[in-house]
């Protein structure tokens, strides 16, 4: 592997600075996710629950949540707006946060499933966190993200495959689903998904997942569903970058390596050589997780 890109940063944000700007500190901060509007949007949870028998997450928080949405001009690399939306106290102990038509949509990683029926851990809300749907999208969520082009795509770890928290016939057993509003069933993937350990879409508004345990790489066609099939050659990556044209595919080295990154051209059915990818701030080496 004798070629190489590199990564200049010049830029950067004081992310417990701009958390404590806003009254709240990192035992508060849930999650930070790109929209597929290039926006940050951050989810903090005033009273983050604790793990059962320090292990397994709870499903509810019952606590007070609220967003911060940050426009990014990314050639700049520089915040040109900030918006903060106070959405009130919450039952569900959500995880994930992407913007939708009315708001956002808040959605926890875990889910009961009882005599009566599951929990409804997907809620839409407006900016004021006032409640406009609420709806099931299964147990053990491990990637969410809300495309205009797709609906509601959903990855899920081996838990929210196999069963637990209840659930004999789990929602996230394809291992990748998308859906609808209200949970209506849009397309959900057919192959021996253990776990899905990385999850992305593209400008384009293809999916691309990889997954456990054969470890390949999938690209799913945003019109018609139809799917290309890479093997990347890497075991346990958790991370997956698609540029911007989609010729190139950025990801972690695996298992033991995930603060390695590689990049690899995509060359019509198959994956080029590995390029090592080195990331610099101001000149100097830096790590990006």
């Amino acid at each position: 592997m004798d070629q190489r890109i590199t990564i200049e940063f010049k830029n950067a944000v004081d992310l417990a600075e701009l958390i404590k700007k806003y009254g709240h500190n990192f035992a508060e901060y849930e999650t930070l996710q790109i929209g597929h509007d290039g926006n940050i949007y951050i989810l903090f949870n005033r009273k983050i629950p604790e793990r059962i028998d320090g292990m397994f997450v709870p499903t509810q928080s019952n606590s007070g949540f609220a967003v911060l949405v940050l426009q990014i001009d990314w050639d700049e690399e520089k915040i040109t707006d900030e918006k903060y939306y106070d959405l009130g106290q919450k039952k569900m102990f959500y995880s994930f946060v992407q913007p939708i038509e009315e708001g956002f949509l808040l959605v926890s990683a875990r889910c009961m499933n009882y005599k009566q029926g599951p929990e409804q851990n997907a809620a839409v809300v407006d900016l004021a966190g006032n409640i406009i749907e609420e709806f099931c999208l299964g147990d053990g969520i491990s990637y969410c993200l809300v495309h205009p082009d797709l609906g509601i795509v959903t990855g899920y770890f081996d838990e929210g495959i196999i069963g637990n928290y209840g659930w004999k016939q789990p929602l996230g057993a394809d291992g990748v689903r998308i859906w609808g509003r209200g949970a209506r069933d849009i397309w959900r993937a057919d192959r021996p998904i253990y776990d899905c350990y990385a999850l992305n879409i593209s400008d384009a508004g293809a999916l691309w997942y990889y997954y456990y345990a054969e470890f390949k790489l999938v690209k799913v066609n945003a019109r018609d569903f139809s799917e290309r099939e890479f093997v990347p050659g890497i075991d346990g990556a958790d991370s997956l970058i698609i540029s911007e044209d989609e010729v190139t595919l950025f990801m972690d080295k695996g298992y033991d390596a995930n603060e390695q990154f590689v990049a690899r051209k995509v060359l019509g059915d198959r994956l080029g050589e590995e390029m090592a990818v080195e990331f610099k701030y101001n000149g100097e080496n830096c790590k990006v997780r």
